[in-house]
């Protein structure tokens, strides 16, 4: 995952207890509540999609109205990624998590209530709490581990991607098993969350004599610089992200129903999920060392995407044999174009100031463009009554996907005079 630079560095988006130890929180506390933060990022997207049959014979949905509770996060993750940024003007990093993990608590217990607007309103407030979180958690291991940002950065990415998957294999068997309610499966997943916020909350406690966060100009909210947002490479770095994000999205959104319609169990189908995810921490922990040490990492991004494409290809064969195996080949393919592209973000920028540009413009338009993966996925699988289109047409978008790819891993950056050139 991209860092933004060391405390204290020119251009540096914060200047917020630059000489604090981290002995004044604690290096156990500190560890844990980043571990909880990560774990609790991606539980409200595994958790629901593998009950999506549940849901949609509960409330007699379409697969476009069921797709809201994996799109409308997503959504929240380009609309209010921003926000972050105007939150650490005023309270410190860890308190303002805390509030988002509150939010994240409260929006999983709402989706426990027995109507359809509890559902989606728990889950869009959740999304909130998720989007500006995912924005800060960075932030926060630099603040707490600034010698072992890429040891922590590094199980933070895999936490992430790991816990959709865990949400999605194991809230079937709990449902089938012990709860025999959907409803109260999915409010179950609150319960991880109290502990974070109890966590993030004795960090903020710890830390609540040291002022917030004083953003640099360069770095502020939405101002982004102008190279950034002139620079073919930084929008080939957000088309990037929001490709990859796309396919992920929809595989978190629709994997496990497109297996579930072809025979297999609510828990075999949410262990193909879990599949992907627990796979892919193994690229996310990988390819960006690997990156780094590269001076073009071209074609490692065309190498990311080739897995993805080996994975549909396997998907759109159809049956349920060797669906492990395609899972296992998508999971590698998603931990290895996630990390990548965070870690394009640091690597083709020249200052922190402007990897925080281009982290912001990659993340909102790049999620913007995610969230319309879930809903056009299960629209188009209404609209022709079958999964082999959605599946065919996310396999050409691995061409743009790879072309983006190609062209951000060059060895350029936003606003070198020779950029338009390389890029042409």
């Amino acid at each position: 995952m991209a860092d933004f630079g060391e405390p204290g560095t020119s251009g540096d988006i914060s200047t917020e207890d630059r000489t604090t130890p981290l002995s004044a929180v604690g290096v156990g506390v500190a560890v844990l509540a980043v571990v909880l933060l990560g774990i609790n990022l991606r539980l409200v997207f595994g958790s629901a999609s593998s009950m999506l049959v549940e849901i949609r014979g509960t409330y007699q949905l379409g697969s476009g109205s069921a797709a809201l509770l994996t799109t409308g996060p997503v959504l929240c993750l380009g609309v209010f990624a921003l926000a972050a940024t105007r939150a650490i003007r005023r309270w410190t990093v860890p308190a303002v998590l805390t509030g988002c993990l509150v939010l994240v608590l409260i929006g999983t217990v709402l989706r426990g209530l027995p109507w359809w607007l509890a559902l989606v309103g728990g889950t869009l407030i959740a999304g909130v709490g998720i989007a500006v979180a995912n924005v800060l958690g960075p932030v926060l291991i630099r603040l707490l581990f600034p010698h072992r940002i890429g040891l922590m950065t590094g199980l933070f990415t895999a936490l992430i991607s790991a816990s959709a998957g865990i949400a999605s294999g194991a809230t079937p068997l709990l449902d089938a098993r012990f709860l025999h309610n959907w409803r109260v499966t999915l409010a179950l997943w609150a319960v991880p969350a109290v502990f974070a916020v109890a966590a993030m909350a004795l960090v903020a406690w710890r830390r609540r004599r040291f002022v917030p966060i004083a953003t640099s100009p360069a770095s502020a909210g939405p101002r982004w610089q102008s190279d950034v947002l002139r620079s073919p490479v930084a929008w080939a770095i957000t088309g990037f992200m929001g490709l990859q994000s796309l396919l992920a999205y929809s595989m978190i959104a629709w994997l496990p129903t497109i297996y579930r319609d072809r025979g297999l169990t609510a828990e075999n189908a949410g262990l193909l999920l879990t599949a992907l995810s627990i796979s892919s921490i193994a690229t996310a922990l990988t390819v960006p060392i690997l990156a780094a040490r590269l001076r073009s990492q071209s074609v490692l991004a065309v190498a990311a995407a080739g897995l993805s494409v080996a994975g549909l290809t396997g998907v759109v064969a159809g049956g349920v044999g060797g669906a492990v195996g395609w899972a296992i080949l998508l999971g590698l393919g998603q931990g290895a174009q996630l990390s990548l592209a965070l870690t394009l973000m640091n690597l083709r920028a020249r200052t922190a100031a402007t990897a925080t540009s281009l982290s912001a413009m990659a993340q909102s338009v790049g999620y913007l463009v995610a969230a319309t993966g879930p809903l056009l996925s299960g629209a188009l699988h209404s609209a022709t009554g079958s999964w082999t289109a959605t599946l065919a047409a996310l396999l050409v978008l691995m061409i743009p996907l790879s072309v983006c790819g190609w062209i951000a891993g060059r060895d350029s950056t936003p606003g070198d005079r020779a950029e338009s050139a390389r890029t042409a």
